[in-house]
């Protein structure tokens, strides 16, 4: 993860795709349409949307309610026959904590396809195979320095380059054989040799079918088939009509709902298109009411209860004594949060717990 991202309320995602396959209609259907331009990408920010504090806001009635944001760079469409973009379009893909990957399958006339077919199946295998070229390209370059590095430099350096060359080495080998790197088991070593130099196929990926009106209803189902062919731990698959979406999300909630139920759509599916997002860059939320404020947090898997004190405040991690955790689900069904612990609901955890999702924290730190 970028060190940005670190305060636990903001991550980024690089919207990618091929010329006419609807990125920036995405962005409108995510973020609505207000969007701002940045050199060669569209940008906006938008709230998570999270039922879960919702239901919590409800409970507790508090004067805020803060959502984690999401910064949604779209991006030129990619270059093909190799060639790797630049520039401030290559910083953004290095800031990204994960990439969505736009998929076309619809079909217009009035709108080609650049390659001449809709096969949305085949672009993911060329985007693939692209990004995989972009970070060989990295990779060999990275090589051919360390292997002078091994040949000349001081003792400590060339020990240093030896273990670096070795985890690049793995990782072109992996490219090569057509394996992504994130889905591959690599040791804590490894990625951090790997981390400083934005390899693409390192970073999780979200790929969003961007089908017709018509085909709107059965996207659940061919979003299913390609993770069944295609996906994995860190790549998911999510599909939608960004075309229909983004009109309604230019209307109030109750007139899109009307509209939603007359032209046959299925459910607003935004919400599970970021909850895929969350759970392929393995992220969990965990929640926070504090004072007047109800609040949605952001961290990796795995990551501890001090880990997660230390995202809310510095001062909390430093002064740490004790976590008390609920379910958010818990905490709901018992309706207060002193009727939670009346039904010994409510634990108290040490420094080493591991955050879940969907847990409710209360931090108790000496200053």
């Amino acid at each position: 993860m970028r060190p940005g991202w670190d305060n636990g309320r903001s991550m980024e995602a690089a919207i990618l795709g091929l010329e006419k396959s609807g990125k920036s209609t995405l962005l409108r259907a995510l973020a609505g349409p207000r969007t701002g331009a940045h050199g060669q990408e569209r940008v906006s920010s938008l709230h998570l949307p999270d039922p879960r504090l919702d239901a919590l806001a409800r409970l507790f009635r508090p004067q805020k309610v803060t959502y984690p944001e999401l910064v949604l760079h779209d991006l030129p469409p990619w270059p093909l026959q190799g060639r790797t973009p630049g520039g401030e379009v290559s910083e953004a893909l290095a800031r990204a904590d994960a990439l969505l990957l736009v998929l076309r399958a619809f079909s217009r006339d009035d709108v080609p396809h650049p390659l001449g077919r809709v096969d949305p199946e085949a672009d993911y295998r060329t985007i693939s195979l692209e990004l995989a070229y972009h970070d060989l390209a990295v990779l060999e370059r990275r090589l051919e320095r360390l292997e002078k590095v091994a040949r000349t430099g001081p003792p400590a350096e060339r020990e240093a380059a030896h273990r670096e060359a070795a985890a690049l080495a793995r990782a072109r080998q992996s490219l090569e054989a057509e394996r992504p790197l994130r889905e591959e088991e690599l040791s804590a070593e490894e990625r951090k040799a790997l981390s400083p130099y934005g390899l693409l196929t390192l970073k999780p990926l979200l790929a969003v079918l961007n089908v017709d009106e018509g085909s709107a209803a059965r996207a659940p189902a061919l979003a299913e088939g390609f993770q069944e062919r295609y996906g994995g731990r860190r790549t998911a698959f999510a599909a939608l009509c960004a075309q229909a979406e983004a009109e309604l999300r230019e209307l109030p909630p109750e007139e899109a709902a009307t509209f939603r139920s007359e032209l046959g759509l299925p459910d607003d599916p935004v919400p599970d298109l970021m909850r895929r997002l969350l759970t392929v860059t393995g992220l969990v939320t965990f929640y926070t009411v504090v004072g007047h404020e109800c609040r949605a947090w952001l961290l990796p898997e795995g990551a501890t209860a001090v880990d997660a004190a230390g995202r809310v405040h510095s001062d909390m991690a430093r002064g740490f004594i004790r976590a008390e955790v609920v379910p958010w689900d818990a905490l709901l069904a018992a309706g207060s949060l002193a009727e939670a612990k009346s039904r010994g609901l409510v634990r108290s955890e040490g420094k080493g717990y591991r955050v879940r999702d969907g847990d409710v924290l209360h931090i108790l730190f000496h200053t």
